[in-house]
Parts: C-alpha cells; sequence; structure tokens
C-alpha cells in the first residue's frame, strides 16, 4: 500500500475531536482510526507499543546509536468546524491550474488561493465541498508511515525511533494526553505543517477566554430601565475589541481575537474566545484589554455581568528550540539531502511540539504539502508530499 493509498484510507475514518473530556478522549470514534494504526505499526516489529486510554499510541524501534533517538509525531482527529464524516476524496491527476468546481456551488479558485499555482502538473487530493478532507493531519500519518516502511524495504540502517500518534490536537490538549515518562526520545518533530518548503521553530503563545455575561430578564413590556439583555452586552464587550485584531484580518506575526461561540439569551450568556499572540508583553496587554473593557461594562451597569475565565494554552516554542541550534541543522541538512534549501516561517497557530517542546521534548514542525485545513476548500499536493517523505527518510537514516 502506498502513500496515497495510505492518506485515501485515513481520511475516510471519521475522527472529529470535540471537547476535552477527563479520563478518555473528546470522541471515541477516533479510536477506531488509532486502533488500525496501532495495528498497523505492529507489522513494522517493534521492541514496545502501547495505546493508552485517550487513544495515543506510542511505539518504539531500535536503531543505531550514531545519532540521538528521536521521536515523530502526528494527530488522528480532525477538526471539528467543519464535518468529518463522509469524506470523499478527489484526485486530480496533473491539475491544470484552473479553478476547481466542488459540491453546493463551491470553488476552489486560484485567485482565493493562489497556492495552488505551486501544484500546476502536480497530483492534488482535494474535498468534494461536502467535507473537510483530513489532511490535517492525516497527511502526516501517511508520511510517517509510508518513509519508515520505504526504509525497512530498503533495508537502510536507521536510528532509534520513535512514532507517536495522538488524539485531541485539534483542540489543544493531546500533548496532555501523553506520557512523558515512557517518551525516551531525546527531541522530536511533528509532521503538521503545510507547504513543504517550510519548518517552523515559532508558533503563537495562546490562550482560550471563557465569556460569562448574567443579564437581567424583565417583560420587555415593562423592560424600560429594568432589563439587562445579556446578549447586548456581550454584543458591547465584542465590539470594544479592535476590529484589525480579527483573524480574517490579521496577517504574519500579527495577534488576534477568535470569537469562538457563544450561546444564551436575555438572562445569561457563554462565549468563548482564543487569544493568540507571537509576544509574551502583547498578549498580556491583549489580556488586559479584555479585562479592561469588561470592567468598564460592569462599572456602567453597576454590577458584575462580565466574568472572564483565562485558560493558558501553550507557549511560543522558539525561546526553547533556540536552544537546540544541532535540530536545525539537521534539518536542513535534510532538506539539502533531496536538493532543497528549507525556509522557516512562524506558524499561525500552535501543534503538539508547542507543548512537548516545554515538557523537555524539544519539536520544530515540518511541512506535509497539505492546504486549507479546517475547510471544504482543503487539498493535499501529493508530490510535495512524496518530497516530504524523502526529508523524513534522511533524518531517519543513519
Amino acid at each position: 500500500m502506498g502513500f496515497v493509498e495510505k492518506f485515501t484510507k485515513y481520511v475516510k475514518y471519521e475522527t472529529t475531536s470535540t471537547e476535552p473530556k477527563e479520563n478518555c478522549c473528546s470522541n471515541s470514534i477516533m479510536l477506531n482510526l488509532s486502533f488500525e494504526l496501532f495495528n498497523e505499526l505492529q507489522k513494522f516489529h517493534p521492541y514496545e507499543i502501547s495505546i493508552n486510554k485517550f487513544g495515543v499510541i506510542d511505539a518504539k524501534f531500535d536503531g543505531s546509536d550514531k545519532k540521538d533517538p528521536i521521536c515523530l509525531l502526528a494527530h488522528v482527529d480532525t477538526s471539528n468546524q467543519v464535518s468529518g464524516k463522509d469524506v470523499n476524496p478527489i484526485i486530480e491527476k496533473k491539475y491544470n491550474g484552473k479553478d476547481i468546481k466542488l459540491k453546493n456551488k463551491k470553488v476552489l479558485s486560484v485567485d482565493v488561493f493562489p497556492t495552488l499555482k505551486k501544484s500546476i502538473g502536480h497530483t492534488i487530493i482535494h474535498t468534494d465541498g461536502t467535507t473537510l478532507l483530513g489532511s490535517d493531519d492525516k497527511t502526516g500519518i501517511a508520511i510517517i508511515l509510508q518513509a519508515f516502511e520505504e526504509i525497512k524495504k530498503e533495508n537502510k540502517e536507521h536510528r532509534k525511533l520513535e512514532i507517536i500518534f495522538t488524539t485531541d490536537e485539534e483542540i489543544g490538549v493531546d500533548a496532555e494526553h501523553i506520557s512523558r515518562e515512557i517518551v525516551t526520545a531525546k527531541y522530536g518533530y511533528t509532521l503538521d505543517g503545510g507547504d513543504y518548503e517550510y519548518a517552523s521553530i515559532e508558533t503563537f503563545s495562546a490562550y482560550g477566554v471563557k465569556v460569562e455575561i448574567e443579564g437581567k430578564s424583565i417583560h420587555p413590556g415593562e423592560a424600560k430601565g429594568k432589563m439587562v439583555n445579556a446578549s447586548n452586552v456581550f454584543i458591547s464587550f465584542h465590539n470594544l475589541l479592535p476590529e484589525k485584531a480579527r483573524p480574517e484580518n490579521s496577517w504574519k506575526k500579527e495577534p488576534f481575537y477568535h470569537l469562538l461561540s457563544m450561546s444564551g439569551k436575555e438572562e445569561e450568556l457563554t462565549a468563548s474566545y482564543i487569544i493568540r499572540s507571537f509576544d509574551e508583553n502583547e498578549m498580556k496587554e491583549m489580556i488586559d484589554l479584555m479585562k479592561e473593557n469588561a470592567n468598564k461594562i460592569n462599572k456602567k451597569l453597576n454590577y458584575q455581568a462580565i466574568k472572564l475565565v483565562f485558560n493558558r494554552q501553550y507557549k511560543n516554542m522558539i525561546s526553547v528550540l533556540n536552544k537546540y541550534p544541532k535540530i536545525q541543522k539537521e534539518i536542513e541538512d535534510a532538506y539539502k539531502k533531496v536538493g532543497m534549501k528549507v525556509k522557516y516561517e512562524a506558524i499561525r497557530g500552535g501543534t503538539t511540539g508547542s507543548r512537548l517542546s516545554f515538557m523537555g521534548i524539544p519539536c520544530p514542525n515540518l511541512g506535509t504539502g497539505g492546504y486549507n485545513f479546517h475547510g471544504v476548500y482543503e487539498y493535499l499536493d501529493v508530490d510535495q508530499a512524496l518530497k516530504m517523505i524523502e526529508i523524513v527518510k534522511k533524518i531517519i537514516e543513519v
């Protein structure tokens, strides 16, 4: 089974993550793929393999001591922003550079998604327009397994290797599911990026914010001077945040506040945000602004209508990875061996490595050839993914 067969097989498993749970993964349906991967890994004869109560797989393979032991990571789950059920991957051989019509009058447009121009003449796999594709991160899984399978078939000497497939990365808790005590690798690589030319040693710092609003419900016919509509309170709060600092209005290293959801009525409302910045001082200023805005509204209403709860999700991993220049050199050497020069970009997001780096396992992130994650316009450039297989092999080989 080659790379494309692996990938198209994995994306047909529904693995949508939902809300974090205490003693299991967020959605038991993803365990179907976890157990499939567990069985596939056993065929490579690991000297130790486990799957824990969260569905996280850890497989260890013996190898040469000439290089430090490493781990390779990818995640099983997919985003809950768009359906991941009944995924129908469509393969376009030798993509011609034109717009692709999808179902529901959706169009994978070159003007809107200019990265498609890099895929002209390549094989691409896209959605049918009704679901996401699942390239984030089933491409990473397929790349890791294909690279290791080829090394085994070619009977090449390789370093000690640990393959870890996680659950619940999309909701930011997969690193918590990993038992630090059983990971023996010195450092690792997540295969969870986009453009294959880029590696990442820098991510956002991240917080989640829960907004709880208490209103006062009064019959609308008698509401004058009495009602406090929780929905209107939230609208006022949200509109005090800078419009330019929204995901749709920011780019590169610009920060953002992102409203994920809101639910409520006159009496009470709950909303959730994620806030992102590459700089800790800037992040503190963003948090202070939310607190200041809530206090202004509470003072005007003369009671604590708005309550904010902040939750640290992950930190910018560059502060750790800058201490390990040999890891960057290893990446650069691997790219050089396949005739490429790696570029570095800061991820406008986070990876499993964001958390693991602060747990003592430095983990930069590598591209996979996947684009437009978390939506119906998602696609995979197969040629780029095949090149990433070669790069991963160079990292694994001695």
